[in-house]
């Protein structure tokens, strides 16, 4: 029995060690400067902005109006909202606006689904290229302007910054570092070493007819990664524009918190079954990439490898047959390499005080694995622009 948990020790501590250290390699090139710049363009892409929106009055007046504030030239793209179950003076106001507005019929409501429809309903040879925005996203007034930049150099895929549009709660507090701290190894440090940036599933852009051809092929949750996985299957390079900002709504409270990592959860295991079929012909192409993307994918979620490894640390110190020490080395690097990727600007009393709510993120997480299934068959939405609850603020 204990030579049976001596080699269990030992399988795990390898597997977490590499996990450790790829999230520390990547910390680590995330803190090279970013020096390269896209020059000023002077032939304007055309592009069709698409605004899935469900359910969502509260937030999506305000998107577009906010939107339309680009110093862009306004004849060189169009909004397209795609109203869900939206009131009808909320589309009226929109169409004000100047958005065409679409109107479902589907009847498996997924994210894909209405970008499908919006794709349906354009000319090609009206666009250039398709940017995808949530319905609560602020876009800054020079984002389509900088995207010209990129499109224009010949680029195919580009993933803007997101970040937290307002921090009121500690889950919400939290949800946004780790945003941040998944732009730093994700999409920062991946292009500081030659590979393609990751999604995020909103302020990413793409060039139209690859689009519209690959999302044809996209029928369940998580059409991010599955973009991803076509992206890396065609050897398309993803840029990071880290100062193309895109402010984002931030989850508030565990209930959403648990609902969002299902889905998330979900789509990641499927995208990792489906990338790993892949793997022999990646290998013999030296589809480099398209590896990095699915050992990134084998990896559990950052707050499930912050409670399993001081588990497994304050088990081993109970063993005679296994050694501590390791797994305390490993987790102070997970922490270093953590810790290194949380821009500076984050590092406050607030984010002190949220540290202290991890262990019910930690249940919430797990809960979201236990019924990660329904993720795939259930639409699961995130109601945005309500009130956060009394027991979760910050002040």
């Amino acid at each position: 029995m204990a030579l049976l948990y001596w080699y269990l020790d030992i399988i795990l501590f390898t597997v977490f060690s590499l996990w450790v250290a790829y999230v520390l390699l990547f910390a680590l090139a995330s803190k090279r400067k970013m020096t390269f710049t896209y020059p000023k363009a002077e032939r304007k892409t055309r592009f069709a902005v698409l605004f899935p929106a469900y359910r969502e009055d509260n937030v999506i007046i305000q998107s577009v109006l906010h939107f339309k504030n680009q110093q862009y030239p306004s004849a060189c793209y169009k909004i397209i909202v795609i109203s869900d179950q939206m009131d009808p003076q909320t589309d009226a106001q929109l169409s004000d606006l100047g958005a065409m507005i679409l109107h479902p019929n589907y009847l498996k409501r997924s994210k894909a689904a209405a970008l499908r429809l919006a794709m349906s309903k354009l000319d090609s040879s009206n666009f250039d290229a398709v940017v995808i925005m949530d319905a609560d996203n602020l876009a800054s007034s020079t984002f389509l302007d900088q995207l010209n930049n990129v499109f224009a150099s010949g680029i195919i895929s580009a993933q803007t910054h997101r970040v937290a549009k307002e921090i009121g709660t500690t889950t919400a507090l939290l949800d946004g570092v780790s945003e941040e701290i998944n732009n730093s190894i994700f999409r920062r440090g991946h292009v500081q070493l030659g590979l393609p940036s990751a999604l995020i599933g909103s302020g990413m852009a793409f060039e139209f007819n690859w689009f519209n051809k690959r999302v044809q092929d996209i029928d369940s949750t998580g059409e991010d990664k599955l973009l991803e996985y076509y992206l890396l299957l065609d050897r398309m390079h993803t840029a990071y524009l880290e100062d193309v900002y895109v402010l984002d709504e931030k989850i508030q409270n565990t209930g959403d918190f648990s609902n969002q990592r299902r889905r998330w959860i979900a789509s990641q295991i499927d995208a990792f079954k489906l990338a790993s079929k892949k793997f022999g012909v990646a290998i013999s192409e030296g589809n480099w990439p398209l590896i990095d993307k699915i050992f990134q994918w084998s990896m559990p979620p950052r707050i499930i490898m912050l409670g399993l490894i001081p588990l497994f640390m304050v088990i081993s110190m109970f063993s005679p047959v296994v050694s501590s020490y390791k797994w305390i080395i490993l987790f102070t690097l997970y922490m270093l390499a953590l810790a290194l990727a949380i821009p500076a600007r984050l590092f406050t009393k607030e984010l002190l005080y949220a540290i202290f709510s991890l262990p019910r993120l930690f249940f919430a997480m797990l809960r979201s694995i236990l019924y990660f299934r329904s993720g795939r068959t259930v639409f699961i939405h995130t109601t945005h622009g309500i009130k956060k609850k009394k027991e979760d603020n910050i002040n």
